[in-house]
């Protein structure tokens, strides 16, 4: 149960300054209003956001709410496969401090074989120390690619297949992790598994 709520758990984002009356619109900000409205429902089925509410995500990506940028650059990257538009859609959401981000960001990077730059966001969580952030951040990924079509890149494959030699003291058989590059790869492969799993 507790392990759902944080799978679940999109809300990170306040809205407004708790001090300000409801009734008093005299310092109503747009941009800061489209800047920090939490998109919680859109982060978890982004498709939503595809053409239903396109206008209202335009707003919030004018005004750089990192929700909006997380939505956009998934919806870049797996549904339009615009590699470049995605993943700078990610950078937005992760300088603008969206958990989720360096995660999928991290991941994104090491599938189209940036494989240093991916490893340092992927670092950003900690899973040195305690994978559980990481592991939360997986299945809230999950969650919000659950909604799009099979997303499987060829490139993915050869991805995964590289990191793979990179990583030589990965036992095939034995799946024992001797070095930092065995997480990597797990997470990667992971990440390619579950994109196969869209076809299917």
């Amino acid at each position: 149960m507790g392990e759902d709520a944080s799978v679940n758990n999109y809300d990170i984002i306040s809205i407004g300054d708790s001090a300000s009356s409801n009734d008093d619109h005299s310092n109503s900000d747009r941009t800061n209003y489209f800047r920090n409205i939490s998109l919680s429902y859109f982060a978890a089925q982004p498709t939503e956001m595809l053409s239903k509410h396109l206008e209202f995500k335009e707003l919030c990506l004018e005004s750089g709410n990192p929700e909006a940028h997380y939505i956009e650059g998934i919806l870049q990257l797996f549904v339009k496969e615009d590699e470049q538009a995605g993943l700078y859609h990610l950078r937005q959401s992760s300088d603008g401090g969206y958990i989720d981000v360096p995660y999928l960001y991290g991941l994104s990077l090491l599938a189209v074989e940036r494989f240093h730059k991916g490893q340092k966001y992927l670092d950003k969580l900690g899973w040195k120390e305690n994978r559980s952030t990481s592991d939360q951040c997986c299945e809230r990924v999950k969650k919000s690619l659950t909604d799009i079509p099979y997303f499987m890149n060829q490139g993915y494959y050869i991805a995964r297949a590289n990191l793979e030699t990179l990583c030589g003291c990965r036992s095939r058989k034995r799946r024992v992790r001797v070095c930092n590059h065995g997480y990597y790869y797990e997470r990667l492969n992971q990440f390619v598994e579950f994109a196969m799993s869209k076809n299917n």
